[in-house]
């Protein structure tokens, strides 16, 4: 029994060492260090011998070693045991693909399957996953502001005081339920229709296994959202994709800034329910919820989100209580 534990611990840590090398994931070292050439090419051109300075916080052992990054580290590491206790007792992909293969059935019955060219059906596929992947990333994060009790523990990914790319791992595990719930539901409702709508065409163009849209939002400077370099793409780019310097507004403690720039790749969802706001490459953002969650120990970072949670649920029943009494 203690051997078997022992796997499974090493086999989780191995798994997290192998995230860094796994051009799937956005923290591979390849990406970060294409993100350091982009922000490096794109701020040289703009400011020529300012690029040094403008790019010096993405070295600084003060940010890097900060008490806030550590912690982002530790949650890092210690969501992954959490996730994977967690992962095995939720639904799989398969199971929810196939209802949605054979809801459709039941749907439109014998519908006749359309005949496309296979690249034109990739093509198609590759297109529907990402919008429908990135307008769910965008609105299950509106959810998580707008909520109380599921910003209550969104607020963990909220109280980084300083940025690095390991930041976006700062995430409570109820947080991190709910967006594999998402990819998964997105993931078996694209595949279940394509499969239905065109049987044995249907697969991603990708890179390195990675879909094509995500290859190339990670391989141009996904990693700086989550860093102290503001890059804007100005504001004609800015109305479509959402630029780093967006982001790191999002981030902001700032009343301003509050509830802006849910988007993850495309900014159109924002420019639709109102909450685009545009960066500058210039701007002095403070980072943080400035509540005691910013400085909260590991349990902290854990805890009080259920109690805080916990009182919102509660609170309704209260209110109706005291109207009773």
């Amino acid at each position: 029994m203690e051997v078997a534990f022992g796997e499974w611990l090493l086999s989780v840590v191995s798994q997290a060492g192998q995230d860094f090398f796994n051009m799937q994931k956005r923290v591979s070292v390849w990406y970060i260090l294409s993100a350091i050439l982009f922000a490096w090419l794109l701020l040289g051109l703009r400011y020529g011998r300012q690029v040094k300075a403008r790019m010096a916080t993405l070295f600084s052992p003060q940010i890097w070693w900060h008490s806030s990054a550590r912690m982002d580290y530790g949650v890092f590491l210690l969501n992954r045991f959490v996730m994977a206790l967690l992962i095995p007792l939720l639904p799989t992909k398969i199971i929810l693909t196939s209802w949605v293969f054979f809801q459709s059935h039941q749907w439109f019955g014998s519908f006749q399957s359309f005949s496309l060219p296979t690249p034109w059906v990739i093509a198609s596929f590759t297109f529907c996953y990402f919008i429908v992947d990135d307008f769910s990333r965008f609105y299950l994060h509106r959810l998580l502001h707008k909520w109380p009790i599921l910003w209550a523990f969104h607020s963990v990914h909220h109280s980084a005081q300083v940025m690095t790319p390991m930041t976006v791992f700062r995430t409570h595990p109820i947080e991190g339920v709910l967006f594999f719930l998402r990819s998964l539901v997105v993931q078996a409702l694209c595949i279940g229709v394509f499969v239905f709508l065109f049987p044995n065409q249907v697969s991603l163009y990708t890179v390195f296994s990675v879909s094509i849209f995500t290859y190339f939002f990670n391989l141009l400077g996904a990693n700086l959202r989550h860093s102290h370099v503001s890059i804007s793409y100005g504001r004609t780019l800015e109305k479509v994709f959402i630029s780093p310097a967006q982001h790191q507004r999002h981030h902001s403690s700032s009343v301003k800034d509050y509830d802006c720039n849910f988007g993850v790749v495309l900014a159109i969802w924002d420019r639709f329910f109102g909450s685009l706001r545009f960066g500058h490459d210039d701007q002095k953002i403070t980072f943080g919820t400035q509540t005691v969650l910013d400085k909260a120990s590991f349990v902290g970072l854990y805890i009080l989100p259920c109690k805080n949670a916990g009182r919102q649920l509660i609170e309704p029943f209260k209110a109706l209580w005291r109207k009773r009494v």
